[in-house]
């Protein structure tokens, strides 16, 4: 069984309830089609560490990328709310950080949610 993940905006929980990201994986749509059929579980939904914080000291940081890798956890999905700017191409710093700390660990990350 595949174990995956979902990241998020710290700063988009202001507004998301996540229900975009979960109604898309429950019927395995949008970004999470290529799972249908498949044996695979949701095993966690985490935020970022908020603006101006750096994700590569912040221990509790680590302690989530920690705790997904310990979990099997072999992909993350970054929600659209990670992409910032008028044509949400790019990550914002901090998820690109957390990103790269996630391959570090062998965890494919995967854009797209919903």
């Amino acid at each position: 069984m595949k174990h995956i993940a979902i990241l998020t905006c710290l700063d988009a929980c202001k507004v998301c309830t996540g229900a975009g990201c979960l109604k898309a994986w429950n019927s395995r749509s949008r970004g999470f089609a290529s799972y249908a059929g498949e044996a695979v579980q949701l095993d966690a939904f985490l935020h970022c560490n908020g603006c101006g914080s750096d994700p590569a000291s912040d221990p509790g940081m680590a302690e989530k990328l920690d705790r997904l890798s310990s979990m099997g956890v072999s992909a993350v999905h970054t929600g659209v709310c990670t992409r910032k700017g008028p044509d949400r191409q790019e990550y914002c710093p901090n998820i690109a950080k957390i990103c790269t700390l996630l391959e570090q660990r062998g965890i494919r990350v995967i854009y797209g949610t919903h």
